[in-house]
């Protein structure tokens, strides 16, 4: 059975890797993900349903086929039958399919929006690099709390290069960094690493916002916490992560994500004294 790990130094900087989960809902209508001149998505997936045996179970059989037959099929059912399997296909759909595309089944229709793994529409996910991409997207998008927040997401995928022209520059605040394989049938696996830059003045807090946020209240959560982003990744010269899992596994399909400074700053229980810090970003 899946289970929440915390490697020894798990336990260090990761006060605000559920930083911005207490902010604010979105307004009403505003789209769950968007892309537009920077690669900025509205997470609020929640964890309970995505951590469920029969969740997962459910994702790793939408990869055995091209993604509108597996949609169509009978092994889907489940996820259509309720409105958080819907919103699990709707986010499944927005990380593999580029905007514009669109996939109907179960009588919804669903768009696309970043486009990770294209060829899914046509072939089975098989690929492992399709398969981490998506692992990552899909755990970005994990929050617990009940109020999407809108993330900036970076990696080293070519669709997750902001617009030439466009400006990110108000998410100044890392976030963290996602990646894993959790459709790898045999030995599915996901982890999260601290990637904030107030890690120094946050010493060892460890926010129970952080589990609530990745894991809600799923028994069976499989994220492994890895500590501090700068012990497991490194950058390329565009700021895209790559990053080691326990092992020695490389994961060249990391994904980050950053928040603006004001919506670091509003889960309401960080006491390291980060206000100060964060206030010079502004």
């Amino acid at each position: 059975m899946l289970g929440v790990r915390i490697d020894a130094a798990g336990v260090i900087g990761f006060c605000l890797l559920a930083a911005g989960c207490g902010a604010a809902p979105a307004d009403e209508g505003e789209s769950i993900l968007v892309s537009e001149q920077e690669i900025i998505v509205m997470n609020g997936l929640d964890p309970s349903f995505f951590w469920k045996p029969s969740t997962q179970q459910a994702l790793r059989a939408l990869a055995q086929a091209p993604l509108p037959d597996a949609l169509g099929g009978p092994g889907a059912a489940a996820l259509f039958s309720s409105e958080r399997g819907r919103h699990l296909v709707e986010r499944v759909v927005d990380c593999a399919l580029p905007a514009g595309a669109e996939v109907e089944a179960g009588g919804w229709s669903f768009g696309g929006s970043i486009g990770l793994a294209p060829q899914w529409t046509s072939a089975p996910l098989s690929a492992p690099a399709s398969r981490r991409w998506m692992t990552a997207c899909l755990l970005q998008s994990l929050n617990a709390l009940s109020a999407p927040v809108a993330v900036h997401l970076t990696g080293g995928h070519p669709a997750l290069a902001d617009a030439p022209g466009s400006d990110a520059s108000e998410y100044t605040v890392r976030d963290a960094i996602m990646f894993g394989d959790l459709f790898d049938g045999a030995r599915p696996a996901a982890f999260a690493c601290a990637d904030n830059s107030l890690f120094d003045e946050c010493g060892v807090a460890l926010s129970a916002k952080t589990i609530k946020r990745i894991c809600g209240q799923s028994l069976t959560c499989g994220l492994t916490l890895l500590g501090h982003c700068d012990a497991v990744c490194t950058r390329d010269g565009a700021g895209a992560p790559t990053c080691r899992a326990p092992g020695s596994k490389v994961y060249p399909e990391s994904i980050a994500s950053s928040l603006e400074p004001l919506v670091a700053l509003s889960s309401g229980d960080l006491t390291c004294g980060v206000l100060g810090l964060v206030s010079g970003l502004l």
